[in-house]
């Protein structure tokens, strides 16, 4: 009789949970069925491609010191603010969550300290190349552009990333 009068109860609150409509909303916002009115869903592989591209364009300016070829890679970083917006953390900040509010604040510090690192440890290496190597001027110049190319995409597909892949995924159903 106790465990029948338990039973009841949970399912009174269960319902009650249910009439709020609280749980449909997280679900729908948690899985990969594309909604109606929720555009900032977990991009996976779309911010990949900004950065392959980057590192492309680094890895080519060190064979050649054409600027035609880093000002027309200049156009990525465009693209940037749109991945972003779509994203996990596209919302404004002050809409967070206690848990959406820890994601932000661990994929902007996973990103600060990786492109921290990778510049503690890049711009060194591309100064002594730059002086055992004597590159011409032109060269010099389309490196550090593409290395600002690298560090603004970094800057803005990381976090997007990090956030991208944390977050948990329903099934569809």
């Amino acid at each position: 009789m106790k465990a029948r009068l338990t039973e009841s109860f949970l399912s009174k609150l269960d319902s009650s949970v249910r009439w709020t409509g609280i749980p449909a909303r997280v679900a729908d916002e948690m899985s990969d069925a594309p909604s109606v009115d929720r555009k900032h869903r977990p991009l996976r592989w779309m911010p990949i491609w900004p950065i392959v591209f980057s590192c492309a364009l680094l890895v080519l300016s060190f064979n050649w010191q054409s600027l035609f070829v880093v000002s027309l890679a200049g156009i990525i970083p465009g693209f940037l603010p749109v991945i972003h917006i779509l994203g996990p953390l596209g919302r404004p900040s002050y809409e967070d969550d206690e848990r959406e509010a820890a994601l932000r604040r661990a994929s902007f510090l996973f990103c600060f300290g990786l492109v921290a690192c990778l510049n503690f440890a890049g711009q060194p290496i591309l100064m002594i190349l730059s002086h055992l190597q004597s590159w011409p001027l032109g060269r010099v110049v389309s490196v550090a552009i593409s290395a600002l190319i690298l560090n603004v995409t970094l800057f803005g597909t990381l976090p997007t990333l990090y956030a991208s892949w944390n977050s948990r995924q329903l099934p569809n159903d």
